[in-house]
């Protein structure tokens, strides 16, 4: 490995170990649940899920997990 790529792949290692680092503005997942698949989005603060549950309440379980899993990662996220 040359000695550029190593500085890469150290430096990856590094970014790694920060997640604070990293704000997600925006993405849209596959959440595979006990029942069913759902897509999960998340936009600029706001998150959707294609689950009945969410459709009545603005929140389930699928965004949840999500926001837990991403933490810090959230830009400023707001839990339902």
């Amino acid at each position: 490995m040359d000695s550029t790529l190593a500085g890469k792949v150290a430096k990856a290692k590094q970014y790694a170990e920060e997640p604070e680092r990293i704000t997600f503005k925006s993405f849209e997942a596959e959440f595979r649940g006990n029942n069913s698949t759902h897509t999960v989005t998340y936009d600029q603060g706001s998150w959707h899920c294609t689950c009945d549950f969410f459709a009545q309440r603005g929140y389930c379980s699928h965004t949840m997990a999500m926001e837990k899993i991403l933490g810090v990662m959230l830009e400023e996220a707001v839990t339902a």
